[in-house]
């Protein structure tokens, strides 16, 4: 099914557009408004989780009309906004940033203690630093509870869902905790486990079955009325395959997959937060991190010796962050400084068929290590002058990096794999780089009428390349060469835009353009090896641009009846050569007709359309998709002091209900795959989510 959507759409939202992420915009009328739920003009949305029954972060965006996800499997996907996946949307747990020097599944994390999860469109590296160039993701934990007394209270929570159909698996997680006026002590755990999916052939898709454990702990002491310390430990481990990396080795003739059967993470956070100290200050908070991570990345076979290829990545990460607020008159002030350090090694090796042993582990090519060190100070200063509002911001970042190189130079030369002219690039180089970087925001708005609030944003940020950038390679065919003298990317974006609410009509909207200076991008050499394959490396556009548009209107028909229809629309141009960008997301269009209830009957019929796309990067692997509709359908009642529970939300949902055949153009398939498996067909999902 082909769908294309009429640019009557575009020219809809042309006179409106998009906003200042850094706004608080608590202060301005329509935010008071319960109609509005989701307000661009704070280019920053807040998701409750604690409400929901989520196995990922993912799973917690889902909805989201303006994120999308690049997907590798349904476990290793990454949040996708505004044009970039997690190389321009850095992923925050508290104040650790998770993929600072390389881009493994953020979905590892689990969702199981998390209390809300903050989402940035936009450049934001005055905000948070480096790698926010068009959005980011922070985690927050659930806060802990004391009680006003001495005496021991007991609070938990138990969710469960269980998905069937086209998707087999469950999520379950539990949680309690014991409190009085001074202490608190929390546990948690959760898992999923999900089998291969079937799509809308009723087809299996090998390979996408993938389980998650995670357990949670957390102690809290009170130091004063409005001050407490904190500790917190966290482990989760994840068990997956990857159906879009299925190839079929033509000279051997069987397929192969990646295999991710160990990934896990451990995390440690000790903290102090006190809501006003000496001075005037407010929201203190101060915290150091500390997190170990092993990233499995197997190559399997489809024959009777599965074994080809194992390569692990370990990863240690630490630091502090400390921020605090003021408020002086007009002005709200927000300090933040944050030290990371991020340590990263890696080993393989492969399988001897003939002695049927596994050879000596050996470091990865690339790089044998790499650490990536940051010192990050911003500072933020909402202004508001009656109904005229500023947001002001600056970021300073002191970025090291140390990288020991492991380029098999004497592979792609003694072989003769690549061609001469490209001899020059086949360097073995240990790199010791140090960068200042600036970024800067400003906003600025006006509350004309409830109906009508305007407001400009000017912005930028910047990135240092990835590991895999800048020293990935392959020598063993020559298909990859690297690139160790990548250029810092920056980008420089503009977002003008409106939110209002006329009556029971309300709206929200966005028009943003982005340039990009050095922009990283993955291309063709225009040389072949001798094996007659493209080679290709991650280098440096002089210039590139991605722009688009977001809108959301609604209405509500009925007490708490609501029609709302949502639109985006991307577009990335390599400016060099006036060619697509890879991985664009199509436009989108989403219409929905819903009951919003806290407590009693909700409900919710939604129809997606989301157009084709043929406007694509071929070097990439990117194939052209065609468009597609689906249906889907949700009903959930929430009661209030049901039997020993505080609160109890029982929902059911069936997604893809006329069961189509579709693909999501963001699904990651590599240059030689010949396998690109389509989504999940007609999905059930049962969920209950119980407090106590």
């Amino acid at each position: 099914m082909k769908i294309k959507l009429s640019l009557i759409t575009i020219q809809m939202c042309a006179f409106v557009a998009f906003a200042a992420q850094n706004t608080k915009i608590e202060e301005i009328k329509i935010k008071d408004s319960t109609l509005l739920e989701e307000s661009l003009s704070s280019s920053k949305s807040t998701i409750n989780v604690e409400e929901k029954v989520v196995s990922s972060m993912n799973d917690a965006l889902d909805k989201e009309f303006y994120v999308e996800f690049k997907k590798s499997s349904s476990y290793a996907s990454e949040p996708y906004i505004r044009g970039r996946g997690n190389k321009g949307v850095p992923v925050f747990i508290e104040g650790m940033r998770l993929n600072a020097g390389h881009d493994d599944s953020t979905n590892l994390f689990s969702m199981t203690d998390v209390s809300e999860i903050e989402v940035y469109r936009g450049a934001n590296g005055a905000k948070l630093g480096m790698g926010a160039m068009s959005g980011a993701v922070v985690v927050k934990y659930k806060e802990p509870e004391f009680n006003s007394t001495q005496d021991f209270k007991v609070s938990g929570f138990l969710n469960g869902k269980y998905e069937f159909l086209s998707n087999d698996g469950y999520t379950s997680s539990i949680g309690t905790s014991l409190y009085n006026n001074l202490i608190n002590v929390s546990l948690s755990a959760g898992m999923s486990d999900f089998d291969n999916y079937e799509d809308g052939n009723s087809d299996e898709i090998l390979h996408s079955e993938y389980e998650t454990q995670n357990y949670n702990g957390s102690f809290a002491i009170k130091t004063g009325d409005d001050s407490y310390i904190y500790t917190r430990y966290t482990k989760d481990k994840a068990d997956s395959q990857d159906p879009y990396t299925r190839w079929f080795n033509v000279t051997n003739g069987f397929w192969t997959y990646t295999d991710r059967p160990n990934d896990e993470a451990k995390t440690y956070f000790i903290g102090y937060r006190e809501d006003e100290i000496a001075g005037g200050f407010t929201n203190f908070d101060v915290q150091y991190f500390n997190n170990r991570s092993h990233y499995d990345l197997n190559t399997k076979r489809e024959a009777t010796i599965s074994e080809q290829q194992e390569l692990f990545r370990n990863s240690t990460t630490e630091g502090i962050k400390i921020s605090v607020d003021k408020e002086l008159g007009n002005h709200y002030l927000s300090l933040a400084g944050t030290y990371s350090d991020m340590d990263i090694t890696n080993g393989v090796r492969s399988y001897n068929y003939n002695t049927k042993t596994w050879g000596s582990w050996m470091s990865a090519f690339g790089i044998t290590g790499g650490g990536i060190e940051t010192y990050n100070l911003s500072l933020a200063d909402d202004i508001h002058y009656d109904k005229l509002f500023f947001n002001l911001a600056a970021g300073y970042e002191y970025a090291k990096r140390d990288v020991t190189s492991n380029i098999n130079t004497n592979k792609y030369i003694n072989d003769g794999l690549i061609p001469t002219a490209l001899l020059g690039e086949i360097v073995k180089e240990n790199t010791n780089e140090k960068d200042n970087l600036v970024s800067l925001s400003a906003t600025v708005g006006y509350e004309v009428s409830t109906a009508f609030i305007p407001y400009l944003k000017l912005s930028n940020a910047t990135r240092t390349p990835y590991f895999n950038e800048q020293y990935g390679n392959n020598p063993s065919n020559g298909s990859q060469i690297p690139n160790q003298d990548l250029e810092n990317e920056k980008v420089y974006g503009i977002d003008i835009g409106a939110d209002g609410q006329i009556g029971k009509a309300y709206y929200t909207s966005a028009l943003y353009y982005q340039e990009y200076k050095d922009y990283i991008e993955l291309v063709n050499t225009g040389y072949k090896t001798t094996a007659n394959l493209p080679i290709k490396q991650f280098v440096n556009l002089d210039e590139a641009s991605i722009y688009g548009a977001e809108l959301m209107l609604g209405y509500e028909l009925f007490d708490d009846i609501y029609a709302e229809a949502s639109y985006t629309y991307t577009r990335g141009k390599n400016k060099d050569d006036n060619t697509p960008l890879a991985y664009i997301t199509p436009q989108k269009v989403t219409l929905s007709l819903s009951q919003k209830k806290a407590k009693g009957l909700s409900w919710r019929i939604e129809e997606e359309l989301v157009d084709n796309q043929d406007k694509i990067s071929s070097i990439n692997g990117e194939k052209a998709t065609s468009g597609y509709g689906l249906t889907n359908a949700s009903i959930g009642y929430g009661f209030t002091n049901f039997g020993i529970f505080k609160t109890a939300n029982i929902s059911f949902e069936l997604n893809n209900i006329l069961d189509k055949n579709y693909r999501e153009h963001l699904s990651k398939a590599s240059s030689t795959a010949y396998y690109l498996p389509n989504e999940a067909g007609i999905n059930g999902a049962l969920a209950i989510n119980l407090k106590f």
